[in-house]
């Protein structure tokens, strides 16, 4: 609801995000909603223990919108 929201009545162009490269459960979410891989970045980030993350990111635009 909220993507549809963001699309019909705030007339968002794109939305972008990013998850953690481990977090596949996300990522099949995100794909099946019609969200598209950009770009994977290795060691983009510090979790809380000092160890270095990779991550994933994503864009949707509305005519990807899978619902």
């Amino acid at each position: 609801m909220l993507i549809s929201y963001l699309f019909d009545n705030l007339k968002v162009e794109k939305i972008i995000l990013d998850t953690n490269i481990n977090n596949t459960r996300a990522q099949h979410v995100y794909e099946k909603l019609g969200f598209k891989k950009i770009a994977t970045r290795i060691n983009s980030f510090k979790n809380q223990l000092g160890v270095f993350q990779s991550s994933i990111d994503y864009e949707l635009i509305n005519n990807d919108f899978l619902i």
